[in-house]
């Protein structure tokens, strides 16, 4: 067992994950475990499944910027993996969205959706993130996958609008070194027995999103705007114009 934050957590029986370090305060736990990639990069060794937590993360990263953390009040964490031949790595990010969707209903009952491409929300309000980031050396390439759960306090003492945390929607306390438990589990359960093909579909039931969803997707200074029609097998967005059906790769969903 390994303390962290208000419990332990136990590390035992995990199939994909191997290493597990919990940290009082990293700047960014996506910027650590690209710095261990690079280490092991450079010594030439296999990377295994490894978790970096952090209780305090000053410096954390979001993909449109800097994710605020506030210190000991959300589930901090990002986790490394070797990537195998076939995965899908733009769905990666879905998944994990998805993954811990479903981790924090089963542990609290809140029962968040999926918005694309790799947030959660509760209504129209943010309950956390995903960052994905990929390292490669000659053929071998890792993941650093960071996620940003909101899970003490009120949201009203979010230091950002929009955003809501597990209780204030459980409506009771909630275990911060429980959630992470059920985090961690359900994630090494589900990487240890991937279904990239089913993987499309099951985040379409997750999502918030329904087809005939006004949507609009802004990447730099181009938007698409139309219809939300779900998405492609590799996690795109597949958008109905008048134009015709148009695939976006990545951006910032600006309406939904």
């Amino acid at each position: 067992m390994i303390a962290f934050a208000d419990g332990n957590l136990v590390a035992r029986g995990w199939a994909s994950f191997e290493n597990l370090a919990c940290l009082a305060e990293t700047s960014s736990s996506n910027e650590l475990a690209g710095e261990v990639i690079d280490l092991y990069f450079e010594e030439d060794q296999p990377l295994p499944g490894t978790v970096i937590l952090a209780e305090a993360q000053p410096g954390a990263k979001g993909r449109s910027g800097r994710w605020i953390a506030p210190s000991g009040r959300g589930l901090y964490l990002t986790f490394v993996r070797p990537a195998q031949p076939g995965d899908p790595l733009t769905l990666f990010p879905l998944s994990v969205s998805r993954w811990v969707r479903d981790a924090v209903e089963e542990a609290t009952g809140v029962a968040a959706g999926v918005k694309w491409p790799n947030d959660l929300y509760v209504g129209r309000r943010k309950l956390a993130g995903v960052l994905s980031e990929a390292r490669t050396q000659g053929e071998e390439t890792y993941l650093a996958i960071g996620i940003g759960l909101n899970v003490l306090g009120p949201a009203s003492e979010l230091p950002i609008p929009g955003a809501t945390t597990l209780e204030e929607e459980a409506k009771r306390p909630v275990s911060l070194a429980g959630v992470a438990q059920a985090v961690l589990d359900h994630l090494d359960r589900a990487l240890s027995r991937l279904d990239w093909e089913a993987e499309p579909s099951r985040w379409e039931k997750a999502a918030i999103h329904r087809p005939g969803d006004a949507v609009a997707v802004r990447r730099g200074a181009v938007e698409v705007s139309g219809k939300y029609a779900g998405v492609t097998k590799e996690g795109f967005l597949k958008i109905a114009t008048k134009s015709g059906e148009k695939i976006v790769t990545a951006g910032e969903m600006t309406r939904w």
